[in-house]
């Protein structure tokens, strides 16, 4: 009967290291983030990005998907400014400046909004939703013939855009 009970005294203890091994590293409460924003529970999101950050002063992915849940609960000034630590931190992410241009184009802020665009466009030439958006910016103000070459090359690049964008 002591075995059994020190047998499950040890796998108690296993699994409570386990789950704290697993806490402590900030990629995997990102990941943990990730499935509550997905499960649309964004105050536990926002708790585990915070938690990622905290572990790693670094880390732009965990700063750059809180912003992408303010700009959701329609906090977009709060969301510009974690984008813009993120891209402090790491200024070659595409994704994030491109969700950076998204926020701005929710505030009708369109030329920053292409800035950022171009940003992720630059640092790749690929990103399909980056040339849609740009496109999509450069209607709003005007530019047609350039908006058209903008949603041409996203359909170029994927086919399938079009039918994916929620709008």
């Amino acid at each position: 009967m002591s075995f059994k009970i020190k047998n499950f005294f040890f796998k108690t203890t296993e699994k409570a290291d386990k789950k704290m091994k697993y806490e402590t590293k900030a990629e995997d409460w990102i990941i943990k983030g990730e499935k509550y924003a997905n499960q649309n529970n964004l105050k536990e999101a926002i708790r585990c990005f915070d938690m990622a950050f905290n572990l790693d002063q670094k880390n732009d992915l965990a700063l750059g998907d809180k912003a992408l849940i303010l700009d959701k609960l329609e906090k977009h000034n709060e969301a510009l400014l974690l984008f813009s630590q993120a891209l402090n931190i790491n200024p070659s992410n595409p994704i994030t400046w491109h969700n950076k241009g998204l926020t701005f184009a929710r505030l009708n802020k369109l030329e920053d909004s292409i800035y950022c665009f171009n940003k992720a466009i630059d640092l790749k030439k690929d990103y399909a939703k980056a040339w849609y958006n740009k496109g999509r910016c450069l209607e709003k103000i005007g530019d047609i013939k350039k908006s058209q070459e903008c949603l041409n090359m996203a359909k170029k690049l994927d086919p399938f855009l079009f039918t994916k964008i929620k709008r």
